[in-house]
Parts: structure tokens; sequence; C-alpha cells
């Protein structure tokens, strides 16, 4: 029953720290202008199917600004593309001092090359599934579930901590 104790009390420590770092981390980016950025990389979530399998939907990825000039053919690149929309996708070919791209999941390259000044930068990592969770949390519903629960677990264990100390003190008074 101790060992269980200690466990369910570890475990909810665990979860209560991601929650209020995460959490932090997503506020931090609402804060400056819903950009989250970690170690000078952007957090963006990937909205789309169109670099499956290198990373699905769901999934984050980290976009560290380069120089346009560093870019070479292979590498994977956030951009915006002629609708101000941010696309990310492979590099397949340079030509003319452009980048022409392609989602790893399409048939054809994308219909206008990439130039430096829509160039975001170079994708340094994703990590799968995550994506989903960051976006529930951004919404309304998804603040509220993850600042509201640990707030009220805090104050029901508070709740259920005093009444356990005054059942133990009525029991020493008897």
């Amino acid at each position: 029953m101790v060992i269980l104790k200690k466990v369910a009390s570890v475990v909810t420590t665990v979860f209560l720290v991601l929650v209020i770092a995460l959490t932090g981390f997503l506020f931090i980016g609402k804060m400056s202008g819903g950009k989250t950025t970690l170690l000078g990389s952007e957090i963006m979530v990937v909205l789309s199917g169109s670099m499956a399998p290198t990373f699905n939907t769901g999934s984050v990825v980290a976009v560290k600004p380069v120089k346009f000039e560093e870019i070479k053919k292979g590498d994977i690149i956030t951009f915006k593309n002629e609708d101000d929309l941010t696309v990310t996708h492979r590099v397949v070919e340079i030509t003319d001092g452009k980048l022409i791209t392609r989602g790893d999941a399409n048939n054809g390259n994308d219909s206008i090359p990439v130039t430096a000044d829509r160039l975001l930068g170079k994708v340094q990592y994703s990590v799968p599934v995550i994506g989903y969770v960051i976006e529930f949390i951004r919404s309304k519903v998804g603040m509220l579930v993850f600042l509201g629960l640990p707030g009220i677990y805090l104050i029901i264990s508070q709740i259920w901590k005093l009444f356990k100390m005054m059942k133990e003190a009525e029991a020493q008074a008897s």
C-alpha cells in the first residue's frame, strides 16, 4: 500500500510538472504573436499529409531560420507559398537561385519556386503525434482542461489532506 502511494505521488507530480511546463510553453507562444520557439527554432504543427511518411499530420517540426544560400537539395524547408500559407516541403532542385520543392507524398513539384524572401527556415527535427496535443491545448476547451483539471485536482487534494489532518487531530484528542 505504501509503495502504491509513493508511485501515485510520483506519477501525479510528473504529470503536474509536464502540464505546467507545456501550458507555460504555449502561453509564451500566444504572448509572442502565436510563434512558439524552443532553442532558437520555431515549433510548428503539421496540418496536412503532404510530407508523409517523413512526418504525418499531427507531428511537430522545429524550423530554424537559416541563410538562403545554406539550403541544399534534399533539405526540408518551411516557407510561405503564393497564398501566404506556411508550407513545409523538400527541396528537390535548385535552379537559377530558386528552390524547387515538393511534398514527399505529392506526385509533382510545387507550382511556384521558393525565393529568399519567402523562406522561413530549415526543419531541424520532428516529433510525431504531439501536435494534436498542442493544437488541443491551444483551443479554448484545451486551455480550460489543461489549466482547470490540475487546479481542481490541487484544490481537492488539499481539502482531502485537511480533512485527514482534522480526523487525526480528533483521534488524538479522544
